[in-house]
């Protein structure tokens, strides 16, 4: 896997750290909480979320990776609690922390 920032491409950016703990977390999670769930698109208790593995020390903007493709991606706009990877084009929740508020 290519670890280069997907803002400007430096290597200094991605967290090995945070992108190892999370590749780990999530292979765990789709072997014991999601392995034979047909629903798991539509119930978003059981869709993985993005994480966040670095900042960008150019631009300050926040680098997430997808839990289904791994590709390293710009911090998505988020709709509501899910948004969509640009790479594999499947919809994962987004952190709570970074949710839009709706009123």
């Amino acid at each position: 896997m290519e670890l280069r920032c997907p803002y400007c491409g430096s290597r200094s950016c991605v967290n090995e750290s945070a992108l190892s703990l999370f590749l780990r977390a999530s292979e765990r999670a789709a072997r014991y909480v999601v392995k034979g769930r047909d629903d798991v698109d539509e119930d978003p208790n059981f869709r993985p979320s993005f994480g966040e593995v670095g900042i960008c020390k150019e631009t300050s903007k926040r680098i997430w990776v997808c839990p289904y493709c791994h590709s390293l991606i710009p911090e998505l706009e988020p709709d509501g609690m899910t948004a969509r990877c640009p790479e594999c084009g499947r919809e994962a929740n987004v952190a709570p922390s970074r949710r839009k508020i709706v009123c």
